[in-house]
C-alpha cells in the first residue's frame, strides 16, 4: 500500500468514525454510556491522526516513552478534577 493509499484510507476511516459520533448523537441514550461511546470514538480518531498523520506509526519506541507519560498524567489530572467535581453532578 502505497502511502497515498493510506493517507485515503485513513481519512476514509476518519470520515466514517465521525459519522458514527453523529449517529451515536442521535440514538437518545443516557448520559453515561452516550459520553462513554463518544470518548471511545474520539480515541480511536486521535489514534489513527496520531499514527498516521503524525508519522508515529514508524518511530522508535524511545519516543513513545515520553508520549505515555503525558497521557498517564493528563488521564490523572482527568480524573482528579472529576474525583473532586464529583459531588455537584446530578445524574
Amino acid at each position: 500500500m502505497t502511502h497515498v493509499q493510506s493517507y485515503v484510507a485513513v481519512f476514509g476511516a476518519l470520515l466514517l468514525l465521525t459519522a458514527s459520533t453523529v449517529g451515536v448523537s442521535f440514538l437518545h441514550m443516557p448520559p453515561a454510556p452516550a459520553i462513554t461511546l463518544a470518548l471511545a470514538i474520539a480515541v480511536t480518531k486521535a489514534t489513527l491522526v496520531v499514527l498516521f498523520f503524525m508519522h508515529l506509526k514508524g518511530e522508535k519506541p524511545m519516543v513513545f516513552w515520553p508520549l505515555a507519560l503525558t497521557m498517564f498524567l493528563f488521564v490523572a489530572l482527568f480524573a482528579f478534577i472529576l474525583w473532586t467535581e464529583a459531588d455537584h453532578i446530578e445524574i
